[in-house]
């Protein structure tokens, strides 16, 4: 193991990582695995994410009003209305996935991605189906030509066509009466996995784990005790460009968007430290950098000193990928992108840390109570 990097997901057993040796851990009641968990086995791909809505909504704290905006952003504000500065928390509620574009002769589906994500992660594996009467399983074959070497080294020619999914039905009749139509979401089943130590892994964990850093903080604020006027949406369409954000920002100008979303890091044997070296159970990192934005270091600053007096481990970095708060700097509301390393993002199994994850919660409500 170089430095103090951590192994891919399912060979790291035993070994240390940030000072914590690994070892079997029950789960903690009520912790914030328990609200991720929740939220990661529900499905939600990009503009289908009503039933994440639905789930983040029934774990507000009970002092929590949420209104739902024209565009299917859930919001809840807290502290005083006038004469206050505005902190705006976002953080998304969908995923990558596919949608049913059509339904063949055989029976089979046509589908298109939402998102961006490489295909070949669902070549040759169990979906889910999300249609009106109930989920329907069905299988994305693998391409005929898949044994051999030069498919494998060209993963793009598994994409648009070549993507297709079996319900294991004969015609297109048998496959309306399970339900299936045009529109309806598809996920690899969905299955939140606790591993050894404080790890876990499973679908989503971009960006549900900042949907639960965001209903941490809720849970332990004290909204009559704010002097800011506090707002945290949880948005829609992130995964295909930002849309849910992009309506919001027409409506809501904060004095400061803060957006919390996934750090892609590079925490693993498999790829380079020098960029995006956030080390997992080394606590929340600050996106100093990313493709959509560069943060004031003004502001990462503050955050650093904050974090710091609070007792929370903090880290600050350069990442791919962009962000929600992104779109307000337009409006004159500048962006900082709160977030917790992550490995093998877009996947079925990116991998997080139950401690960053805490750490995360606190920081949004340290923030949110100070800033």
């Amino acid at each position: 193991m170089k430095g103090r990097r951590r192994c891919a997901v399912v060979v790291c057993a035993g070994l240390a990582l940030g000072g914590e040796t690994m070892a079997a851990r029950p789960a903690r009641e009520g912790g914030s695995f328990s609200i991720l968990e929740t939220l990661i086995n529900t499905p939600g791909v990009s503009t289908r994410e009503q039933a994440v809505r639905d789930r983040i909504r029934a774990l507000l704290p009970s002092w929590a009003k949420a209104d739902v905006d024209a565009k299917g952003n859930l919001l809840v504000a807290a502290g005083p209305e006038h004469g206050a500065r505005t902190l705006l928390f976002i953080a998304h509620m969908d995923e990558t996935g596919y949608l049913v574009k059509a339904i063949r002769d055989d029976g089979s589906l046509e589908v298109r991605p939402a998102g961006g994500f490489f295909e070949t992660l669902y070549e040759g594996q169990v979906v889910l189906v999300h249609a009106a009467k109930g989920d329907v399983g069905g299988v994305v074959p693998p391409r005929p030509n898949y044994f051999e070497a030069a498919a494998a080294e060209a993963p793009s020619a598994f994409a648009g066509d070549a993507v297709r999914v079996e319900l294991g039905v004969a015609s297109r009749q048998a496959a309306e009466a399970l339900g299936v139509a045009a529109g309806d979401p598809i996920t690899i089943p969905k299955v939140f996995q606790r591993l050894y130590g404080s790890f876990g892994s499973g679908r989503a964990v971009d960006d549900r784990a900042g949907c639960t850093a965001l209903l941490l903080a809720l849970r332990g604020l004290e909204p009559k005790t704010l002097r800011n006027r506090v707002m945290f949406a949880f948005s829609v369409e992130e995964e295909i460009g930002l849309n849910g954000a992009q309506a919001l920002a027409q409506s809501v100008h904060p004095d400061l968007a803060i957006a919390v979303d996934t750090f892609v890091s590079s925490d693993s044997p498999l790829e380079r430290d020098a960029f995006a070296h956030a080390v997992l159970g080394k606590g929340p990192v600050v996106r100093a950098i990313d493709s959509s934005n560069i943060t004031d270091p003004a502001i990462i600053d503050r955050v650093l000193s904050l974090a710091r007096q609070g007792g929370l481990p903090i880290q600050y970095g350069l990442t791919r990928g962009g962000n929600d708060g992104s779109v307000f700097p337009e409006f004159g509301a500048p962006d900082l992108a709160l977030s917790w390393p992550t490995v093998h993002s877009h996947s079925p199994v990116e991998v997080i840390h139950e401690r960053d994850l805490d750490n995360l919660g606190a920081l949004v409500r340290l923030i949110a109570e100070r800033w």
